[in-house]
């Protein structure tokens, strides 16, 4: 019983040594331009600040902030405010994706689902604006966003 749990493993190992091995070799790493790496949101040497600014539907400016939690962490506070004295807020991992050309795009948690970038503006590779969507409790519909720092 143990020869064959240990032949399995050795088995195992050279298919996936074989997976590696087929990799293309003329695959080139995304190089970061733009918002690529957890550091253009959260800081490099320190925690960087929040960003700060609006969703906006029908002429309504809702505040927004996206905020850093730990220093080369991707976990964010993400708070909207519905109204007066209704703040709602969601706290967890922001999901980069990169494109071939290197700039990036970020999937967030938000109180009522998720929230999303459409473009980046960057200074170097640090974020400095992101403007998207995001779902709220009261719209059916994903509500644009702006936010900066």
């Amino acid at each position: 019983m143990v020869k064959s749990r240990v032949l399995a493993a050795l088995c195992g190992s050279a298919l996936l040594a074989g997976l590696v091995a087929t990799t293309p070799a003329g695959a080139a790493p995304v190089v970061n331009v733009c918002g690529g790496a957890v550091a253009d949101y959260t800081g490099v040497s320190g925690l960087d600040i929040a960003f700060t600014g609006s969703a906006t539907h029908n002429g309504i400016d809702r505040p927004l902030t996206i905020t850093p939690q730990l220093l080369g962490s991707n976990l964010v506070k993400v708070e909207i405010a519905g109204g007066a004295g209704d703040s709602r807020f969601a706290i967890g991992n922001l999901e980069i994706r990169s494109n071939a050309s290197g700039r990036g795009k970020i999937l967030f948690p938000s109180y009522a689902g998720h929230g999303w970038s459409t473009d980046l503006s960057c200074t170097g590779t640090r974020v400095t604006r992101i403007i998207g969507k995001i779902e709220v409790a009261d719209q059916r519909d994903p509500i644009d966003f702006t936010v900066t720092r």
